[in-house]
């Protein structure tokens, strides 16, 4: 590399033209990188969805998730296999490792489900098998309202305006919540059913076999040929009245008989309310690996198109959950973040080198690195996220050093030397050449082990450490080509006015500085121990600074928005849990933070139930408000929710992971084991200890019990005398009581689901249920006049079933083939793992054998894998360091000296997450990694010059002194330049400070406070390693024999002989 910066001096144009390639690349990927908030990230996780409308949960987990699971389990390479049984829906959920490609797992699952097909019941819906897509998630919301009736509202939004906003690019599923369009229905009457003799299953039969069309074949005519179809369609909603049920003495009966057929609307399902009035929300979902904000914008767009077809039908629309504002508002953050660091770390320069050439060579640097890098982001198809913005912002400090240290060095020369700037940069740049390639090599071996992380979190620190790695090897570039050939063209030293040149160390600040330094430097060398004893000082009080200091998975953010989940005991209907609903949101929405509200309920995932409600509560932008996003979410706990406790809900508040997605739990926690009652009465163990603690809150589990439901209990003897068999009994009920589609009808281009069930007076309690009749076959007997003596007659249910009231579990969930539960919890004090802790211990305690077992789960898992991601991180770093330092300085002792600053750094860190009141989570590990990989820059710096003046036969402890204070400027500027760089992370209030301040804090209150203990560490440490190696020496050469050498490590003359350099 040296001899690279010698060919750059001497041919500036060659150097100028390396760089440019690397900025006008850099320049080009940039415009090319999408924007978003969190890196791209593929996860092997297949998803199975079964229905069985009208089943049980029990009877969906023993008759359909059962046997999915068993066939899917023996897959290879399966973490976790997960399953949630509800009423009429199995959903089996198979997480693979990450090494396992997403394709490959999701075909391997259909093929095994495809295997026991014909083992479900027959009348399960076709599995629905697709891949869990994460990066698939909801952008944007919708809000229709208009002055037409709700079936009007719906059938617009999801007829045109959701199928024209599902054609702009990247949109990946648009759902309608709230809607209740067209739908044609036909309601039984139970009496008149049982005076034709009409069964269910007929009426079914017959609407299904007289409204189709069926191909009839081809018919040749010569030269031509014709296609020959069955017109069976209904044109005509009244046409559904006419057909006929069933022939009856000599005549027929029709539908109309025994039916009221109505042209109306679906069965409410879903509910959404903006601001408390009722709307229709279209929910936008993008595809995975597409741009949020090119998706958003390309919805506005859209919309902004329609907008003249919307007014014309009279309707408007609101936008609510943009995550693109979030997005550009936290990316702008970072953007200024990094503008601001770079005049920050520029202005350290200049005030200690007084020169603004040297300031403007130096500076150069950071847009040349940030740039090119941008190159990388292009080629390797990131984006401009959170992370990797984050990595450009911690990179400033960081490229900057390598320009200042190969800049100071040769400005020294100028100064001290009185060399020429050509000749200066030669001799400045071939001396600190070393050091600077090491230093940028183990500031790369620090960052490359974070790219290649295990578990989901290194998958998202995979951009961050390559987009590190890269800016920093540009770095190196640079203060090899462009900076030593500015330099040599540029740099002057200053003159007085009476001619004589003037040193920048000789002015100002800098002489205290100078001076004080080396009398600390020269105290500490003749007070070795007391700099020993306050380094195991330092070491000793880690475990004393940790313990206090909240431990989590990620900091703190205020995004402006929060999440209610409230759930009303088994049973509410729908309608009341609206208007408890309702009420809560009408209450938040009282204080002047609050934006508007939005509620939903239904519309699939797992709080889909019919008593679950969601609330999302937008904020008013930060700088419009007084209260914070969390002193707004306590508000809503502890002063709204108590209001409603007469409801008896199971709530939740909690950050919002969008619109129905429901909250994300801090703390998750799953239990297993053989039998549900027992593994209910752990959970509920555990929940009641959880509360003892200050510091949990929204204690809660995943176990739902108490559903009212009606069992049909059939009495079987006489069932078969009357020719009733249990799955006509099961069919029937379902055909009269669940609301099933039949058919469908056809009408302008469009097609209409066509229910059937029975009126709602002879399904809406046991006395109407027992007026419904089954087909039956009695084997004695006369029969009625429509199915003669032993020929086929409907049955009064009654007569054959009887109906009891029960309750039973509303979701049954499995863990890897067990039945489970989860317990999961927030805290008022982001300290999670506390939590987490408890949970251990108390489950420990109950010794309940190896039938069950209990770990954190979700979220609180992938927390555990982190920290232990980050101590693997941590100890690959530390071995790829000291090699690289070992082949740098061909020494086993040097690396040592250098590394032993590093956990020195360690208990500073800690004290500045205290100081700054934040949390050790993965942003604040991540801190202390950047803090290890510019830490040790100062060492080597140290280290090397100190052997560079002993080679030259300088006494040690003399070169030592010497060599400390030669490297104290370039040390004091690149620290100072970083720590500058860091400033407007620590002091951020806007969006996305938490993740700021978090590992700029670290950075930031490390560096500073670590700073001068490892100025004094470095060399004391330095001199024992020597001392320890002459002794080494000495001892093999009484072992061994020989001479001993007479290298310049010999010569220690003590330190009152060193008599201080002339200033």
């Amino acid at each position: 590399m040296q001899k690279l910066a010698e060919i750059c001096i001497k041919r500036p144009v060659f150097a100028a033209v390396l760089i440019l390639l690397l900025v006008v690349v850099g320049a080009a990927g940039f415009f090319q990188l999408g924007v978003d908030r969190f890196p791209n990230v593929d996860f092997s996780t297949v998803s199975v969805v079964t229905a069985q409308p009208g089943a049980s949960p029990e009877s969906i987990e023993t008759e359909i998730t059962d046997k999915i699971e068993e066939s899917v389990n023996s897959i290879s390479g399966i973490d976790e296999l997960r399953s949630y049984s509800r009423e009429g829906v199995s959903t089996v959920i198979v997480t693979f490792v990450l090494e396992k490609d997403a394709d490959v797992a999701a075909q391997e699952v259909r093929d095994k489900v495809q295997l026991i097909r014909g083992q479900l019941p027959d009348d399960v819906e076709e599995p629905v098998i697709q891949k869990f897509d994460t990066g698939a998630a909801p952008v944007l919301g919708v809000v229709l309202s208009g002055p037409g009736s709700i079936r009007e509202i719906s059938e617009y939004a999801d007829k045109t305006l959701r199928r024209r906003l599902e054609s702009t690019s990247g949109v990946g599923q648009i759902q309608v919540l709230g809607g209740r369009g067209r739908q044609i229905n036909i309601y039984l009457d139970a009496f008149k059913m049982r005076g034709y003799d009409v069964t269910v299953t007929d009426v079914s039969n017959a609407i299904r076999t007289q409204n189709v069309d069926i191909p009839g074949g081809r018919i040749d005519q010569g030269a031509r040929s014709l296609t020959l179809r069955t017109q069976g369609r209904l044109d005509e909603v009244s046409d559904f009245r006419n057909i006929s049920v069933r022939a009856q003495n000599g005549g027929s009966v029709l539908l109309s008989d025994v039916a009221r057929v109505e042209d109306g609307i679906a069965e409410t399902e879903t509910v959404a309310e903006y601001n408390g009035k009722t709307t229709v929300y279209l929910q936008v979902s993008k595809q995975s690996g597409a741009n949020t904000i090119a998706v958003i914008d390309g919805i506005k767009s859209r919309l902004k198109d329609l907008e003249p077809s919307l007014k014309t039908n009279g309707y408007t629309y609101e936008l609510v959950n943009d995550q693109s504002i979030y997005i550009k508002t936290a990316i702008h953050e970072v953007e200024k973040h990094l503008i601001v660091g770079s005049i920050l770390a520029s202005l350290v320069v200049l005030i200690f080198l007084l020169n603004w050439r040297s300031t403007f060579i130096s500076a150069l640097a950071i847009p040349s690195s940030i740039i090119a890098t941008f190159g990388l982001m292009w080629a390797m198809g990131f984006t401009l996220n959170v992370l990797t913005l984050l990595a450009l912002t911690l990179a400033i400090g960081i490229v900057i050093d390598d320009a200042i240290v190969v800049l100071e060095n040769i400005y020294r020369f100028i100064e001290e030397k009185g060399m020429s700037p050509f000749q200066a940069a030669i001799e400045g740049t071939r001396e600190i050449g070393l050091a600077v390639t090491a230093t940028t090599l183990s500031l790369v071996a620090v960052f490359l082990p974070v790219a290649f992380m295990t578990g989901i979190v290194g998958r998202f620190m995979n951009s961050f450490g390559l987009t590190m790695a890269f800016a920093i090897m540009v770095s190196l570039l640079v203060a090899y080509t462009l900076t030593p050939t500015l330099s040599a063209r540029m740099l002057k030293a200053p003159e007085r006015k009476d001619g004589h040149s003037r040193k920048a160390k000789e002015l100002g600040f800098f002489k205290v500085i100078d001076n004080t330094y080396e009398k600390l430097l020269r105290w500490s060398m003749g007070h070795r121990w007391a700099i020993g004893l306050m380094c195991i000082a330092a070491l000793a009080s880690v475990p004393f600074v940790v313990g206090p200091i909240p431990k989590g998975f990620l900091p703190a953010e205020d995004e402006s928005q929060f999440q209610i989940e409230a759930r009303a005991p088994e049973g509410t209907s729908l309608e009341e849990m609206q208007s408890i609903a309702r009420r809560i949101a009408e209450e938040v929405r009282s204080q002047p933070e609050i934006d508007y509200t939005l509620l939903t309920i239904g519309g699939g995932g797992e709080n889909s139930a019919r008593n679950a409600a969601s609330i999302y509560v937008r904020l008013k932008d930060l700088d419009e408000r007084e209260r914070s996003q969390e002193e707004m979410a306590n508000y809503a706990r502890d002063v709204v929710l108590p209001k409603f406790a007469a409801e008896n809900l199971r709530a939740t508040v909690g950050d919002a992971s969008g619109v129905g997605g429901g909250v994300q739990a801090e703390v998750l926690y799953t239990i297993a084991g053989p039998d549900l009652e027992r593994l209910a009465e752990i959970s509920q163990t555990l929940q009641e200890k959880l509360r003892t603690m200050p510091n949990a809150t929204d204690v809660d589990s995943s176990f739902i019990v108490g559903r009212p439901e009606i069992a049909a209990q059939i009495d079987r003897p006489l069932a078969a005398q009357l020719g009733v068999s249990p799955t006509d009994v099961a069919q029937a009920l379902n055909l009269l009581v669940g609301d099933n589609e039949v058919t469908n009808f056809e009408q302008g281009g469009e097609q209409y689901e066509v229910h059937l069930r029975a009126a709602e007076a002879f399904r809406s309690d046991e006395e109407g249920l027992a007026l419904l009749t089954v087909p039956g076959n009695p084997q004695g007997g006369g029969g009625n006049s429509g199915g003669g003596e032993f020929g086929p007659t409907s049955i009064p249910i009654a007569q054959v079933v009887k109906f009891e009231p029960q309750t039973g579990p509303s979701t049954i969930q499995r863990l890897n083939r067990q039945r489970e539960i989860t317990i999961q919890a927030n805290t008022n004090n982001g300290d999670s793992q506390s939590v987490i802790n408890r949970l251990n211990q108390e489950f420990a305690a109950l010794n309940l054998g190896p039938e069950y077992s209990g770990a954190p789960s979700g979220r609180s898992r992938e927390q555990a894998k982190a920290f232990s991601a980050f101590l693997v991180a941590f100890a690959l770093s530390m071995i790829f360091v000291y090699l690289i330092l070992a082949a740098q300085f061909e020494s086993w002792i040097h690396p040592i000296t250098i590394l032993i600053s590093l956990p020195l750094t360690v208990p500073f860190a800690l004290i500045s997450i205290l100081i700054f009141g934040g949390s050790l989570n993965i942003f604040s590990l991540l801190g202390i990694l950047v803090l290890f990989g510019v830490v040790k820059k100062n060492s080597i710096l140290q280290v090397d010059h100190t052997n560079q003046l002993r080679e030259r036969g300088m006494p040690r402890d003399e070169a030592i002194i010497q060599a400390n204070r030669d490297r104290l400027r370039p040390i004091l500027m690149t620290t100072l330049s970083f720590v500058a760089g860091m400033l407007p992370l620590v002091i951020s209030t806007g969006v996305g400070s938490g993740t700021n301040r978090a590992i700029g804090g670290v950075v930031f209150g490390g560096q500073t406070l670590s700073l001068l203990l490892t100025l004094l560490a470095t060399p004391v440490f330095y001199s024992w390693f020597d001392d320890i190696s002459r002794f080494a020496a000495r001892v093999r050469g009484r072992l061994f024999g020989g001479k001993k050498s007479a290298a310049p490590s010999s010569v220690a003359p003590q330190i009152e002989t060193i008599s201080p350099r002339d200033n």
